[in-house]
């Protein structure tokens, strides 16, 4: 299933390449894209959206302070 959420705080293109790189690794996430000027989020999982959502966030918290992201 395809999700899409809005992702703020992020601050540079190259940290969002590897902050998606990085939720690509989380299991149950198939792929993870940021498109760091649009601030879109799009992730293809077989996880329900909920947990998918808060393991993504946690991801994203972990790998820089004030990242958010947002259905």
């Amino acid at each position: 299933m395809k999700l899409k959420y809005t992702i703020t705080g992020l601050d540079c293109p190259n940290c969002a390449a590897k902050l998606a790189a990085q939720m690509s690794e989380i299991p149950g996430i198939d792929s993870a894209k940021i498109n760091f000027l649009t601030e879109k989020l799009t992730v293809e999982t077989d996880l329900d959206e909920s947990e998918a959502l808060s393991l993504l966030s946690k991801k994203a918290t972990a790998f820089e302070k004030g990242v958010k992201i947002e259905k």
